[in-house]
């Protein structure tokens, strides 16, 4: 695996911590009217004003949804998105194409913008995205228009010049999509970093000291994961990041709930491990991070402090 395809698989973010249902106005999910002032009416004005943590996680939660869901197909389908793309780029004939999927992205991405609790919240991820549907707008129905041509082996009967005239429009605008879906994938990953760090301190005001370790965890997690996208792993450096990350999940209690948690845990770590020694392919240390994402995201906060209640 490439560099380039490990980098952009580590935008695969963490959703269970971040998205919560509606909270009671007084309410809310990581600490209610500390999160937004010592009074009623404080909490009341940054509700309504949608000044609140978990206000902006909601506004944020269909670009995670929509970036998670294209980056996860492409991690997963490298192996054949691509060599498709550089035979594309070098001229060679294929009997068969694979694509991302682009028009589940620009479905996922339309649904967010026309989302009203999201629109205007982070206006350079709005701007982004539309600058990744007005290329979607013409990328998307010609990618379809190559899948059904191969699928079809519509090469067999014009000898390849529709791929060659498709193939021409394809690259130029794949290259702007690219550059542009980066830039929308790093503000996404940006404010998602901000929404954690405002749940942590959330947490941590509210008194929920289980509830932050594993929210700080899994940051930790993530800064230990995009080691992988340098030339090379600073040995030092992701140890002393696996001992804090294991200080921290020694503090977590010994609860049914984080059992598949803790299993993924320590899998993902000994994978790091791994590839940071160069036995491992990228692959597996990526998916073995996702899996510890999902896992995470079945874990449901309010169990993690039960018993201090």
């Amino acid at each position: 695996m490439s560099q380039n395809t490990i980098r952009r698989a580590l935008p695969i973010l963490m959703t269970g911590a971040l998205l919560c249902a509606p909270a009671a106005l007084l309410g809310g999910c990581f600490g209610g009217d500390e999160a937004a002032g010592s009074s009623p009416a404080a909490a009341i004005t940054s509700a309504i004003s949608g000044n609140t943590t978990e206000h902006k996680a909601n506004a944020l939660a269909p670009y995670i949804e929509a970036t998670n869901g294209y980056n996860g197909f492409i991690i997963t389908f490298d192996y054949a998105i691509t060599p498709s793309l550089e035979k594309m780029r070098s001229g060679a004939r294929q009997t068969s194409i694979s694509l991302p999927h682009f028009t589940d992205l620009q479905k996922g991405l339309e649904e967010a913008r026309a989302e009203p609790g999201s629109t205007g919240v982070y206006e350079d991820i709005d701007e982004k995205a539309d600058a990744v549907l007005a290329i979607l707008k013409d990328l998307a129905p010609l990618s379809e228009k190559m899948n059904a041509y191969y699928s079809s082996k519509g090469y067999m009967a014009d000898d390849y010049a529709a791929a060659a005239q498709m193939t021409a429009q394809y690259l130029p605008l794949y290259d702007a999509f690219d550059a542009a879906y980066d830039a929308l994938d790093t503000v996404v990953t940006a404010h998602h970093r901000e929404v954690q760090q405002a749940q942590l301190e959330d947490l941590r005001k509210d008194g929920r000291t289980n509830a932050a370790n594993f929210l700080a965890l899994n940051l930790k997690a993530r800064e230990l994961i995009e080691m992988t996208s340098a030339d090379t792993i600073d040995k030092a450096a992701a140890e002393a990041k696996i001992t804090e990350i294991n200080e921290l999940a020694a503090q977590l209690p010994d609860i049914p709930a984080l059992g598949s948690y803790r299993s993924n845990l320590n899998r993902f770590i000994g994978t790091f491990r791994t590839y940071a020694a160069g036995s491992e392919d990228g692959i597996e240390v990526i998916d073995d991070f996702n899996d510890l994402v999902s896992a995470s995201n079945r874990v449901d906060l309010n169990d993690l402090d039960a018993a201090k209640k």
